[in-house]
Formats: C-alpha cells, structure tokens, sequence
C-alpha cells in the first residue's frame, strides 16, 4: 500500500472510462486495498460491474473497525469522474454527508474550484485534477492542484498510480494544461494517423506503416524525457543532416504550417476551456 493513502477510503464517482482506469490503477500498483475503494456511478450495474472486477465496495460505510474493534471513521478521498456538465448535481446531492475531513478531487474540464466549492458546501478541502487517456495504460500525465486546505500527497499518489503528476502553481493555467496533455493525445493519434498515410503512399501496409510512425514518436517521446537538459531543436537537429532526408521532411512541413496548426491546436483548446469554465461560474 501507498503510505500516502494509508488513512484514507477512496470513493471513486463515475465509473466510465476514466475513472476505470484510475481505479484499476489504484489497485494494480497495490497504491490501495480492493476494500479501500468504493466505486459509485450513475448507473448501477456498470459500478457493480466495476466493484466486481476489483473486489471493492459498492456503497460507503458508515463506520469501519479498527484493530481493537473500535469504531472509526476514515478519511476520505472522493475522486469525481463524470461529465463536467454533471458535477454540481453529485456534488450538491452528497454535500451534506461531507466533513471537513474529506477531500474532493474533481478530474472534469473547465470546472473550477469556486463551483467546486459552492456545490460541495464549506467543509471538505478540493482540488482539480487534468488526468489524459494514456492513464489507461499507465502512462499517463496528470497536472493537480489543490485549494490550499488538502493533503496534495494523497492527490499525487492517486494520479501516480496511472502515470506522472505536475503540480499546477495556478488555477488559470489549467485551461493551457487542458489543452496541451489533456487534449494532447488526440493531436498526437493525429500525427500518427497522417504519417502513416505517408507511409502508405509511399508503398508500405497499413499496420508496419502504423507500428513505424507510433514507434517513432514514443521513443522520440522517451527521448526528450530521458535528455530533459537538450532543447528539443538541438534534439531535431542531431537528426537532420545537411542536405538529408530529415531537412527535406522538416522544410515541408514548415511550408504547410505544422509548428503553426500545433500552436493554435493548444491555443483554440485552451479558450474553449476557458468559455466553459466562465459558463460554469456565471451559471
């Protein structure tokens, strides 16, 4: 078990995709018991269906035992995963149940802390979580922040069990961190897809075309992570050799605007966030 999570009961709202996968986490990396966890959603079948596969619970305790036999209350940690437009009502329908104890941690974009807060009632401590589809696998990358009041360790040891944490200094930033690794994967199966067509174009099938392009951008990916001191233009330059094949590829794609598209990608991502999150609070 994670120490971090030692002293807490981790009630996971929304069981889709998700929250399935920070569940699975959660009791793959042994970051938790299976009797830790409660699963909630919606629909009742796909939590018990959830609960099923990982032997957790399916409802709260009131109250559990402790070594003695004594009667305790733990800590709780409540993970929110459903739709942003869902969150006030969970929220709302549980806020008297909440104590100044318990921490909720919300993984829907463009909701704030303020509407966090309002629907949750003055007691429990919140904190905002941008989690992306890789924690599926594993390899996720989470930015997390918290209000101030909360146990951040508890937080990252959650979203460290799917991948890596970045702590985010200040609630504004989180419209860029939903937009570049929140949105991000989905630029990057886009790359994928397209250079794949060229590789397809220029004679290769569709699966070594594939294994080739996704190949090239994880360990390219890998790469940078591993020399985080070399700027990533030293690291394409080691690449493109004068008069290559690279500087050819490199010189077409700034003809056709790649580094342009890439940047008002994150920039138009990052202003719809930013619509929602005034739509939230002005709602």
């Amino acid at each position: 078990m994670d120490q971090r999570l030692k002293d807490y009961l981790v009630i996971l709202i929304g069981c889709g995709q998700m929250g399935r996968a920070l569940a699975e986490g959660l009791i793959d990396s042994a970051a938790i018991e299976p009797a830790r966890l409660v699963c909630l959603d919606a629909a009742e079948k796909k939590a018990q269906a959830l609960a099923d596969d990982l032997n957790a619970r399916e409802d709260i305790p009131e109250v559990e035992l402790d070594e003695s036999g004594q009667p305790f209350r733990r800590l709780r940690l409540y993970i929110v995963a459903v739709k942003p437009g869902d969150v006030r009502a969970v929220l709302e329908s549980r806020s008297d149940s909440f104590t100044d104890e318990d921490t909720i941690v919300s993984v829907a974009a463009g909701v704030p802390i303020s509407v966090i807060r309002r629907a949750a009632g003055p007691f429990p401590g919140v904190a905002r979580a941008m989690p992306n589809t890789p924690a599926l696998i594993g390899a996720g990358v989470t930015g997390v922040m918290g209000d101030g009041t909360i146990d951040m360790e508890a937080v990252n040891a959650v979203f460290e069990a799917v991948g890596r944490v970045v702590r985010i200094r200040h609630e504004a930033h989180f419209h860029a961190v939903t937009a570049l690794s929140g949105s991000g994967p989905a630029y990057i199966f886009t790359a994928i897809e397209a250079m794949a067509d060229g590789g397809v174009l220029m004679g290769l099938d569709r699966a070594t075309a594939i294994e080739l392009a996704s190949g090239a951008i994880e360990g390219a990916a890998r790469l940078v992570q591993a020399q985080d001191f070399v700027h990533t233009a030293e690291l394409k330059d080691r690449v493109a050799s004068p008069g290559g094949t690279t500087i050819a590829a490199l010189a077409a794609l700034e003809q056709h605007g790649f580094r342009h598209a890439l940047i008002r990608a994150v920039e138009a991502a990052a202003v719809r966030s930013k619509q929602m999150t005034e739509d939230f609070e002005s709602s």
